[in-house]
């Protein structure tokens, strides 16, 4: 498969590209990848494979090795558990700044973003919508080095690894987000606690429900 792009998108090109592969487990966990071989298979030169790899790398999706170069990044039970606590301690930090202070073009998006993840259908465009919804979320609270970490949490990127593209428990999902956006509406701090440690907890389950139906390893 050969990229052709004008050189000031080629990086990115190349890094969506890899990246999609390692999100839907076209390489799979453990896998070894090669610069040499990726730039020949995409038709481009090994710079802007060795820049996709390095971001990879930074995202928690692959881990290099020296003498051994770049392997896709195993999914494990430990990574999991530990990436959701800290995505709960992040949500919760930015409801605390947030909650009772929103005003209604504020409150309008968030409700927007979540009638976009009702309307999700492909795993894609789960993933998308999602993400949207999320970050908002964050990013409501205006701490630029906040949504920085919340964006660069490799959590996030890890369970699109394990849904290879499916999305699990939709509706009730969306329900868990609707109950979000709802606390957020009223004002309720203690509402919008619970209902953001419902919906991580909910999310961690899944993923490692899945974790234990691969024995331990994706």
């Amino acid at each position: 498969m050969a990229i052709a792009a004008r050189e000031t998108n080629l990086n990115d090109q190349v890094y969506e590209e890899v990246r999609s592969r390692v999100l839907t487990r076209r390489h799979a966990p453990g896998e070894k990848l090669s610069l040499h071989h990726l730039a020949s298979e995409l038709g481009v030169s090994r710079s802007p494979v060795h820049h996709a790899l390095t971001r990879l790398v930074s995202e928690g999706l692959l881990t290099v090795k020296a003498r051994r170069g770049y392997d896709v990044t195993p999914v494990t039970a430990t990574a999991l558990a530990e990436g959701y606590d800290v995505r709960l301690a992040l949500e919760l930090h930015a409801a605390e700044l947030t909650v009772g202070g929103l005003d209604p073009s504020q409150l309008s998006a968030f409700r927007s973003l979540l009638e976009e993840t009702g309307h999700a259908i492909s795993g894609e465009q789960w993933d998308g919508a999602n993400a949207a919804f999320h970050e908002y979320q964050i990013d409501l609270a205006r701490n630029e080095l906040l949504s920085g970490f919340y964006r660069e949490l490799s959590v996030n990127l890890l369970m699109q690894v394990i849904r290879g593209g499916r999305v699990e428990g939709h509706s009730n999902l969306v329900t868990e987000h609707a109950r979000i956006v709802e606390a957020f509406e009223r004002s309720d701090m203690d509402g919008a606690r619970r209902a953001i440690r419902a919906h991580i907890e909910t999310g961690r389950r899944i993923a490692l429900d899945a974790i234990e139906r691969a024995g331990g390893l994706l």
